[in-house]
């Protein structure tokens, strides 16, 4: 052996890099190498061992070192018994020895049931079957399992997860339940100082009341969390909510708050009383899930200017103006205006939703068209820098629409005007033309992604772009230019192309783009094919194919585009072949039916999914940046 890897900390980056090598694709082939590091040699063997014992799936592993086979009822309880009460015993010592190498645990009791013997031994010897574990994933579904929690607890927990079976309050439903699991959660947070993030679901029963304050006439109460305490999530039932926000604004560090409602047939919303002005005065970030009167009712209890930086809001179903509006409104009145900066919105269509839309019933769809009231109340946040609404349908914006988003949120990175959809109404046009990209051009300097619905459709379209395009460059002192050096990525919705691949609209399309953007990455739409806006899809490929091939006749290499060789060199055979003839160009380019003269080595299919794949890695990439999913 080396002499270098008796070095304790190479010798343990080492083995770290052969544990996480696969993480990703299978974490089990890393925990299968450790176990063959381990026994190689005694250097190896306690490395290796704490990457063996490191995250664990199952507490069974840990109850297999006990003296005592965990799937039988009647085994030597004695000698359990005295193993477990001899604290200096060599079996309670090997497993204190393994355990405390665990850091991340995963327990989910309907899938790994323990005698309920075992489990009141682990009970009376007070044996802590986790001593240094960080993380907790919990999945609980008997009396047994919430006895045993306590065991699991440690002051060294940082994150736990925590989830009530409904076996718990059907099948194996104790007569003091709510006494348990209210023990249960005031055990989390007397004895876990260091925890982070906590995590609960229960869609069952209303959460009991817990308070972690000191009441009238009680000398201590030792809460060390609530001054660690910095992330929370909830996913509950409404009935839970005043239990859930009275929980909540007591901890004194909270940034970020994750709330989802699961909404039950005729369940009625639940009355919430305004908090005191001091509360969530540390909140940072929001996650609402729910129906828009329940989120809107949430808001409401909040005291108002809060310094929230972010808030994502999301609903289910088909919503009107009215009802975006007034979750909105519930941000206006909780936020401070001049400290918000990401609001993301998305309400997604069940396959209810789709049937009900697309069968030939009574419904108007018209009633959901939405338009610039949807979104009002947000244009009151000017320092925005993240905005994306993706509501299952369109937003239908006009130009003048668009012109006043983007003189309102000039500071914004990432704008998405619901391009992203499940249905439209395909006798309804956007009223937006092209003209509206040169809105964001001039005004939105940071911008980096725009995703928008128009219409691309007419001459008359590309026509009122150019025009708008030459009466900003009339204005527009020497030294400035309208070309947007920031806009990489071009979302277009169900946005109307309906041209056929016409080399004509392809080429004007382009062209005008060189006029607005020096640095498009890529540009698609999403889903039109299926949506009513027939070849949409690749036709806006072809627009940026063409997009970037006349900057690069203009400019050759030295545009600021990402460049391949292989789409060098099919730029150099198309200048040979076509020169500036831009319209035969757009005729060449893959995803027509007008191919003959494409000879290169990639077919025209694969091209389209290279473009493809391009904008969605821009995305991809774009979102990461910002934090946006």
């Amino acid at each position: 052996m080396h002499r270098a890897l008796a070095i304790t900390e190479l010798l343990t980056h080492i083995l770290c890099e052969v544990y996480n090598d696969d993480e990703g694709l299978s974490l089990r082939r890393g925990i299968k190498d450790m176990a063959r590091v381990s026994q190689v040699c005694k250097t190896f063997q306690e490395p290796a061992l704490d990457f063996l014992w490191r995250n664990l799936d199952s507490l069974l592993p840990l109850l297999r070192l006990l003296p005592h086979e965990i799937h039988e009822e009647h085994s030597d309880k004695a000698r359990l018994s005295k193993v477990l009460g001899d604290l200096e015993s060599p079996e309670r010592q090997r497993y204190i020895s393994i355990s405390s190498r665990v850091r991340t645990l995963s327990f989910s009791e309907p899938h790994e049931p323990i005698p309920r013997n075992l489990i009141n031994d682990i009970i009376e010897y007070n044996l802590p079957l986790t001593p240094r574990v960080d993380v907790l994933r919990l999945r609980i579904s008997s009396e047994a399992g919430l006895r045993l929690l306590p065991a699991l607890i440690t002051p060294e927990l940082t994150d736990i997860s925590l989830s009530f079976d409904e076996n718990l309050y059907v099948f194996d439903r104790p007569l003091d339940l709510g006494n348990l699991i209210k023990a249960v959660y005031m055990t989390i947070f007397q004895c876990a100082p260091k925890l982070v993030h906590f995590s609960a679901v229960d869609l069952h029963e209303a959460l009991p009341l817990l308070s972690l304050t000191k009441a009238p006439g009680q000398d201590h109460l030792d809460i060390a969390c609530l001054q660690s305490l910095t992330h929370v999530s909830f996913y509950i039932t409404a009935t839970s909510l005043p239990q859930v926000l009275g929980l909540t604004s007591q901890l004194c560090k909270l940034e970020d708050l994750t709330i989802q409602v699961c909404g039950k047939p005729f369940e009625e919303i639940p009355r919430l009383s305004s908090l005191a002005p001091e509360t969530f005065s540390s909140l940072k970030s929001v996650t609402f899930d729910s129906s828009p009167d329940i989120i809107s009712c949430i808001f409401s209890a909040f005291p108002a200017n809060r310094a929230i930086q972010s808030a994502v809001i999301r609903m289910h179903g088909i919503h009107t103006n009215a009802d975006i509006a007034l979750v909105l409104l519930g941000v206006v009145a909780a936020a401070s205006k001049e400290s918000l900066q990401k609001i993301v919105m998305t309400s997604v269509l069940s396959n209810n939703d789709l049937a009900h839309w697309d069968a030939d019933s009574e419904i108007d769809t018209r009633q959901f068209i939405l338009d610039i009231n949807a979104i009002e109340p947000a244009l009151q946040f000017q320092n925005l820098e993240i905005f994306s609404a993706c509501f299952g349908v369109p937003l239908y914006l006009t130009d003048e629409d668009h012109l006043r988003i983007a003189q309102t949120w000039r500071s914004v990175r990432l704008l998405y005007l619901s391009s992203i959809v499940q249905r439209v109404i395909r006798t309804h046009k956007p009223p937006a033309s092209i003209a509206s990209l040169v809105h964001y051009a001039r005004y939105c300097r940071r911008l980096n992604a725009l995703g928008l619905c128009l219409d691309a459709s007419t001459k008359a379209s590309v026509n009122a772009c150019m025009q708008a395009v030459d009466a900003y460059d009339n204005i527009l002192e020497p030294n400035l230019s309208l070309l947007s050096p920031s806009i990489k990525m071009v979302e277009f919705g169900p946005s109307w192309l309906e041209c056929n691949f016409d080399p004509v609209q392809i080429s004007s399309l382009a062209k005008a783009f060189t006029r607005l953007f020096s640095n498009l990455a890529a540009c698609r739409a999403c889903r039109t094919e299926e949506l009513g806006a027939p070849q949409a899809a690749w036709s806006w490929m072809k627009v940026q194919t063409l997009y970037e091939y006349i900057l690069f006749t203009d400019q050759g290499c030295n545009v600021d585009t990402p460049r391949s060789a292989w789409k060098l060199r099919l730029f150099s055979k198309w200048i040979s072949d076509y020169g500036n003839d831009y319209e035969k160009v757009a005729l060449a380019a893959p995803g027509s039916s007008l191919e003959a003269g494409f000879d290169d080595d990639r077919n025209a299919e694969a091209f389209n999914q290279i473009m493809y794949k391009t904008a969605r890695d821009e995305l991809a990439k774009i979102c990461r940046e910002h934090e946006v999913v």
